[in-house]
């Protein structure tokens, strides 16, 4: 939670002051997703080499989906 000081500074801001506040913390919101993205794919990936049985090329699911759906 923001504290009441950190409040009182926001509110000394100018305009476009707290347009640059935004942007700052908008860049850092991109990064840290980037970063759990990146993070959840690395995991899926080491996940699907420990067990390569357990998952479906990209084509093979293609091939499945395709079947499925003229069946």
């Amino acid at each position: 939670m923001l504290g009441s000081a950190l409040k009182n500074q926001l509110d000394d801001l100018t305009p476009a002051e707290l347009v640059e506040l935004r942007d700052v913390i908008q860049a850092r919101i991109d990064d840290i997703e980037s970063d759990e993205v990146n993070n959840l794919l690395t995991r899926r990936v080491a996940e699907a080499d420990a067990a390569p049985r357990d998952y479906l090329s990209l084509e093979e699911w293609k091939a499945r989906r395709r079947s499925s759906q003229s069946a």
